[in-house]
């Protein structure tokens, strides 16, 4: 993308010691006792960002740093720092763009927070979900992998004077739950209660008999037990094993990566009672996160709400989230560190979610100051600013030729301070890109070209499906397709061409703060008066 963005501001050159509470900076300020967050993914989004070149960094965390954020919070995807294979090692680039990021982030004075293991990335062509779930099985090759990645990215975090702290999520070790609710063979369900450890848990916490009644059936051996349905009672043995399990995961991971915490699971699961009757399981006994100093929190206003497609008033949304906040911080005896602040949520899977009303959205950010200081530590921002569902790795050729199939005389060059992708008049270049999507109706395609030749064309094909575009000069060109399952792109050009951020997705995520192109949105203003006030 190429865009201006604000200039100036105050640069601070931090020292914090690792483990310590408090630490001076060079210019006198103190480690920052209230977070104010933005995760950061540069010009694309956290599923490709560390393949991609950000060569707007400067401009970004500047501009982050001028908007009153104190800090920033990374998405380290495990597989793309370390990724899998008979034998796991270490994407040294992924490593060095870490430090790349964390010195910049530096010298604009913004503190770092890594979210640690992110299921998603386009690293690989296999399952990721599979490492996450062997993670259950202490002593296996992926459990052993996942504390040597914590262990060497602790390492090198902390060796920055910026690095606050770091936390893992859930959501990114949930699949056994996700597993209860599919259409899966009993002898797979019966393995799978084996591999996840829950068989042992069973067996170690309850006796046959009990756990008999649970299911409602007659286990000759503890062999015979399988992962529960999730409409079924005995759902709730398995969460309870769940919430232990991730306790015992966050105790262990702790031991190489101290302090670190886990974003919580806030609402609670249902657990049927009857064939229309249920309650709700809480997840309470992970809330304290044992020796971190604070529990990680995706908070949205959607959160108790009736969530069928209707707006509550910015009073109606505060309350709630004064309650709620309240009540989990109760519960975990920590203070919260709301690093995903969910205001709204444009994504489509949850667009039947309560929001707040389109009137009264900057009335919520600006009155946002008192609920938060009573029980949080600090909050964050997912959509700072828009982005798209981009599929593409190395879209921006940071890479070289990486995960795209060039032919004829097509390379990669450095033009104009960037790495782009040429194409020459029998060359093409290709990525198989198939099944990273969720479907829609349509597909978009972006992509910056530029051609030293007059009259050259670009045709793009996606699928089966092709469109040519005449190049009218240098600048970035956006296409739309028809959806179709398959999708793979491919580029070819009759004379001469340059490409760079190509990118293939199919919906924007709008947080409605800054566009796409930097341009400042209508909550911009907002969330600096929060930040002003947020002490």
């Amino acid at each position: 993308m190429r865009y201006i963005r604000k200039i100036a501001a105050m640069a601070m050159a931090l020292l914090l010691g690792a483990g310590s509470l408090f630490s001076i900076t060079a210019c006198g300020e103190e480690r920052p006792e209230y977070l104010k967050s933005v995760t950061y993914f540069g010009d694309e989004w956290p599923i490709n960002y560390w393949n991609s070149e950000d060569s707007h960094m400067e401009e970004n965390l500047r501009e982050i740093a001028d908007d009153g954020f104190n800090s920033i919070i990374l998405v380290v995807p495990w597989r793309e720092f370390q990724p899998m294979g008979e034998k796991q090692y270490y994407n040294e680039a992924a490593f060095k763009r870490l430090e790349q990021i964390m010195e910049c982030a530096e010298s604009y004075g913004l503190w770092v927070v890594l979210r640690v293991g992110y299921t998603w990335d386009y690293y690989g062509a296999a399952e990721i979900p599979v490492r996450y779930d062997n993670v259950t099985q202490k002593g296996s090759e992926d459990w052993y992998g996942w504390i040597k990645f914590a262990g060497r990215l602790y390492e090198t975090a902390s060796a920055h004077p910026n690095f606050h702290s770091g936390f893992i999520t859930w959501e990114d070790f949930w699949n056994y739950i996700w597993y209860m609710n599919r259409d899966l063979s009993m002898s797979l369900r019966n393995r799978l209660a084996r591999q996840s450890g829950f068989t042992a848990y069973l067996r170690e916490r309850y006796s046959l008999e009990e756990v008999s009644g649970w299911y409602g059936e007659s286990f000759k051996s503890f062999d015979e037990v399988y992962l529960p349905y999730g409409s079924h009672p005995s759902a709730e043995l398995f969460y309870e094993y769940y919430d232990q399990h991730l306790i015992e995961f966050l105790r262990e991971t702790q031991k190489v990566f101290p302090g670190l915490s886990m974003e919580i699971r806030a609402d609670g699961d249902r657990v049927y009672t009857g064939e229309e009757t249920f309650t709700y399981y809480s997840h309470s006994a992970t809330y304290s996160c044992e020796g971190a100093p604070y529990s990680a929190l995706m908070y949205s206003v959607s959160m108790g709400q009736k969530n069928e497609n209707d707006r509550i008033t910015a009073d109606t949304a505060l309350k709630a989230m004064e309650r709620n906040l309240r009540n989990l911080y109760e519960a975990g005896g920590k203070r919260l560190y709301v690093e995903q602040l969910l205001y709204m949520d444009s994504t489509e899977a949850y667009s039947s979610n309560t929001q707040i009303r389109e009137d009264q959205v900057d009335a919520f950010v600006r009155s946002l100051t008192p609920v938060l200081l009573e029980t949080t530590s600090g909050y964050g921002l997912w959509v700072y600013r828009n982005y798209v569902n981009n599929c593409v790795y190395n879209s921006q050729f940071g890479l070289g030729k990486e995960g795209w199939s060039f032919s004829g005389t097509s390379t990669v060059e450095e033009r104009n301070g960037t790495k782009m992708a040429v194409v020459g008049s029998n060359g093409a270049i290709s990525q198989n890109i198939t099944g990273r999507l969720p479907g829609s109706d349509r597909l978009h395609v972006d992509f910056y070209a530029e051609s030293d030749m007059a009259g050259a064309d670009v045709k793009i094909q996606v699928g089966n499906m092709s469109k040519k575009v005449p190049l009218t000069g240098a600048g970035t060109y956006t296409l739309e397709f028809p959806w179709q399952d398959q999708y793979n792109i491919s580029i070819t050009g009759d004379k001469k061409i340059y490409l760079d951020d190509i990118r293939v997705y199919t919906y924007e995520q709008d947080g409605r703060i800054y566009e796409r192109n930097g341009a400042e949105g209508e909550l911009a203003g907002s969330f600096r008066a929060l930040n002003r006030t947020l002490k």
